[in-house]
């Protein structure tokens, strides 16, 4: 099959450059790099992980079993009504007494009442009550006014307990014993959510021996060792995906952005093919084509067979690593993603007073649950910076300008040659203060590795290199040649 970029072009001349950015065969040294990186914060992850097993994972931990599958099974997703009118969306009035109605209800309450309508004079009337009392309609959730006695004194319980009108009436006692119940535990009313329970799996749901654990649990590390040093790295990095996520679904206590992130990136690591290069399988595969021959010519002559002369020789493996669609489309995923992650996180925090006058930076710094507050010189450093209003202000006001152009920048200018590796430098400044000012120090390497998805190939090469053979970053930098082994046009993913 041809790459894309070989294929005669079908598409408009304006689509043909989100066809090339999409499926333009890419050099997987990057999805490599990340795979290295990312999984060395796995190993360390699991080996913290490792001398409180039973308190992270185990049925007695911190949040213990029973517990959890209780939010498991009971967890409320919500919805709105099936039958939710938006504002201004009613039944046209079918009759005089109707009209009435309406005009009357808006003269009250300066809005137009929702449906149902009343039946008659005493329904109103009810409703009336209703609102004056409570200053909310009995119908807001769509329930149809009753003036039966038991319905009656239903709805006034509810509005006077939970502060709303009720979404439906209850048949017995028991069932109104066991809905509050479940508006205490999860404070939504069953009634109005699209499903109860979450389908989420771990294994550590099953397997609750603490012998048994201990066996998994390093299991699962040994996984993460192979996937680190690309070994069979298309089963390992499925294995670890799966493995890492039954952590966070076990426990999410003490779920943090670490591991929303690492999981993005095992996912997408997932689906590349991040073991083409720098990794155990490229070295099985070269001493592979080197053995093939001489293991089949051997085998034939062990059972003294003759030796056919059409074996197929086996194909060699180039010095480069090979381009291919799935690694560009791997990595495109993962840039998006990244992009989405910044700008959000930009966007949202533009809701927050905190971020327009400064102080959202101060309370960050100075936070007992994340700043490293016990530390003598960092104490001087915030009273000395506390001490100066000049200082403090540009402080404060700069690093919340910083931030803020930053991540709602990136997403649009990281695309920019000129500005990719201001940005890129932006980041190592903001993840290094996150990782400084608030202690989050695996959450700042993690997003760094992201944004490792953002360099040239020969720029991953580079530090590559550097990380196997320490002893280059004392050389004097040399130009990386471009290989001219294969006519296949290579996309640099960036």
């Amino acid at each position: 099959m041809n790459p894309p970029s070989k294929m005669p072009c079908y598409l408009p001349r304006y689509l043909q450059g989100w066809e090339q950015f999409w499926f333009q065969p890419a050099d997987p040294t990057k999805l490599a790099l990340i795979r290295i990186t990312c999984g060395l914060i796995v190993i360390y992850t699991l080996f913290v992980y490792t001398f409180k097993l039973q308190e992270f994972e185990g049925e007695h931990a911190w949040h213990a079993l029973d517990m959890r599958m209780e939010f498991v099974r009971e967890h409320p997703t919500l919805a709105m009504p099936l039958n939710w009118y938006p504002a201004g969306v009613t039944p046209s009035p079918r009759n005089q007494f109707e009209i009435n109605y309406v005009q009357a209800y808006r003269k009250k309450t300066g809005r137009i009442p929702p449906p149902p309508y009343p039946r008659n004079q005493e329904e109103a009337d009810y409703l009336d009550e209703y609102y004056t009392y409570f200053k909310f309609d009995l119908r807001q959730l769509g329930i149809t006014p009753s003036l039966a006695d038991e319905d009656k004194a239903y709805a006034w319980r509810y509005a006077v307990r939970w502060g709303a009108p009720p979404p439906a009436y209850v048949k017995s006692q028991e069932e109104e014993d066991t809905l509050n119940e479940y508006i205490e535990k999860h404070k939504f009313d069953p009634r109005l959510v699209h499903a109860v329970g979450s389908p989420i799996f771990s294994l550590w749901f099953h397997v609750l021996d603490p012998r048994a654990m201990m066996v998994v649990h390093c299991l699962i590390v040994a996984i993460s060792v192979m996937f680190t040093l690309g070994f069979c790295t298309r089963i390992t990095s499925a294995l670890l995906w799966f493995g890492y996520l039954c952590y966070i679904n076990r426990n999410p206590n003490v779920l943090f952005g670490v591991d929303t992130m690492t999981n993005i990136l095992l996912l997408y690591l997932m689906i590349s093919p991040c073991g083409a290069v720098y990794s155990l399988d490229r070295v099985i595969r070269k001493w592979w084509v080197g053995a093939k021959m001489g293991l089949v010519e051997s085998w034939y002559r062990f059972w003294r067979l003759p030796v056919p002369t059409n074996i197929a020789p086996p194909t060699p493996v180039p010095d480069v690593p090979e381009p291919s669609v799935s690694a560009n489309v791997a990595l495109r995923l993962l840039q998006i993603h990244v992009c989405f992650i910044y700008g959000m996180a930009g966007l949202s925090k533009l809701l927050g007073r905190s971020w327009w006058d400064g102080s959202a930076i101060w309370m960050t710094v100075a936070n007992y649950e994340f700043a490293p507050m016990e530390n003598a010189i960092y104490m001087r450093f915030l009273r000395f910076l506390g001490s100066y209003q000049v200082l403090y202000m540009a402080f404060v006001n700069g690093g919340g300008l910083f931030t803020l152009v930053f991540e709602i920048g990136y997403p649009f200018l990281i695309w920019r040659p000129r500005l990719r590796w201001v940005f890129l430098a932006s980041a190592i400044v903001l993840h290094g203060g996150i990782g400084l000012f608030m202690g989050l120090k695996t959450f700042s390497l993690i997003m760094l590795v992201m944004n490792m998805a953002f360099l040239r190939p020969a720029e991953a090469n580079w530090m590559l290199e550097r990380m196997f053979n320490p002893r280059l970053l004392f050389r004097r930098a040399t130009a990386v040649p471009h290989s001219t082994e294969s006519n296949v046009p290579v996309s640099t993913a960036s």
